[in-house]
């Protein structure tokens, strides 16, 4: 499957380093190589979405290098953050990779706030405009960034 990016080029979700994509109604996520691409639309994530998001973390965490978070509005809400938590947790040694969350949300930035607080500080917001600094903090170039996002755009939902 193909979709276009708001960027103009294409985002191939049947590339062959994209694994595991999912597109539910508030979320869509997938495994892109190492790095664990998760975007939301305006609407808080549904919960039955949410364990997709979980699932791929708990196969992926000790080989996940990095995350980006796509996310118009609503995070996840103080259970969903621990179900994933917990879901890193149970394997032995696993840590939050780096983790850029790009959104002009107020609410989104308070809950990377929050989760620094409880984890190390791994994850950080930006806003969306200001990818060569998320791409610095994921220790990748702007074009390999530039993928992911086009990718997160791709796997979004549209609000009905």
């Amino acid at each position: 499957m193909t979709a276009s990016s708001e960027h103009g080029g294409p985002a191939a979700l049947d590339a062959p380093d994209v694994v595991g994509a999912f597109k539910g109604r508030t979320l869509g996520v997938a495994m892109v190589g190492s790095v664990l691409v998760i975007a939301h639309n305006a609407l808080p994530p549904a919960q039955d979405e949410w364990v997709h998001y979980c699932d791929l973390v708990g196969q992926n965490i000790t080989t996940m290098s990095a995350q980006l978070v796509v996310a118009e509005g609503h995070g996840p809400n103080a259970a969903q953050r621990q179900q994933a938590l917990d879901q890193g947790a149970k394997v032995k040694g696993a840590v939050i990779p780096p983790t850029a969350v790009l959104t002009r949300s107020p609410l989104v930035r308070g809950i990377v706030t929050l989760f620094n607080w409880f984890t190390p500080k791994a994850m950080r917001a930006f806003p969306p405009e200001d990818l060569e600094a998320a791409a610095r903090h994921l220790k990748m170039s702007n074009a390999e960034l530039q993928r992911l996002v086009d990718i997160a755009h791709a796997l979004r939902p549209q609000e009905a």
